[in-house]
């Protein structure tokens, strides 16, 4: 019953479905704009679909395999691409970090406890969005608040984007080899600018979105698989405007 809910609570599943109906409703009378209005509805249900969703997002979070072991070569620091933020007055600092973030920094935490405590966690982004604040100190913030000491963390919170983010890592560490955290859909775009730059990251992708298993209630359209497919698209629309700039 309550996944029965859950799908009827989607305000996708009724947009997709009154477009199918106009359109159907459509063909009598102006099939153009008949076949406009179901084509447009059926595309937003697959991209809104389990199926759809994990079709664009698959090729680009399977480009690099989880870390669950410790690199053979001894790192000294783990590389945390921030990715947003939602701070708001009297908040927890957890509450403060979008999802993205959240599993970043969660990923970061666990990486940096599989290398004994040893490394430093270097949290890399600044302000994301004009009238927004600067992400990193927060995540840094919010890492020391569930148990990494201070002396562990370090952030820079200037750069703005994935190039950016690339030229600051290389201004900090040079040379060294480090671990990189990020989402598994964009670490593909953040390997290549970092590579572009003669820097040699270890991927440790994270926050996977595309299902690994599908149910029949994922071939239903649901607003959560719409939301992932447009991470998607922009992820494939990014990669051409860095390859069209010369960046990867």
């Amino acid at each position: 019953m309550r996944e029965i809910l859950d799908l009827l609570s989607d305000p996708l599943l009724w947009a997709v479905g009154l477009l199918v109906v106009a359109g159907g409703a459509a063909l009598r009378r102006a099939r153009a704009l008949g076949l406009l209005l179901l084509c447009g509805g059926l595309l937003l249900g697959a991209l809104g679909s389990g199926p759809g969703a994990r079709a664009l997002l698959s090729p680009l979070e399977s480009r690099f395999p989880a870390l669950l072991s410790s690199p053979v070569q001894e790192v000294s620091w783990i590389v945390v691409l921030t990715g947003g933020e939602g701070w708001a007055e009297g908040r927890p600092i957890t509450s403060d970090l979008s999802v993205s973030s959240s599993a970043r920094l969660l990923e970061a935490v666990r990486v940096w406890r599989m290398l004994g405590e040893r490394a430093k966690i270097l949290f890399v982004g600044g302000v994301g969005q004009p009238g927004r604040r600067a992400e990193a100190p927060l995540v840094a913030q919010a890492a020391m608040a569930i148990g990494v000491p201070p002396e562990a963390v370090d952030w820079e919170a200037a750069s703005r984007n994935t190039r950016e983010n690339a030229l600051a890592i290389r201004e900090r560490l040079g040379a060294a080899r480090f671990i990189l955290v990020t989402s598994a859909f964009h670490m593909p775009r953040a390997v290549a600018a970092c590579r572009a730059l003669g820097l040699d990251p270890i991927p440790a992708p994270c926050g996977h979105r595309a299902p690994g298993t599908l149910t029949p209630y994922d071939f239903v359209p649901a607003s959560e698989y719409l939301w992932d497919s447009s991470l998607a698209v922009r992820e494939y629309l990014a990669l051409v405007l860095y390859k069209l700039q010369g960046w990867i």
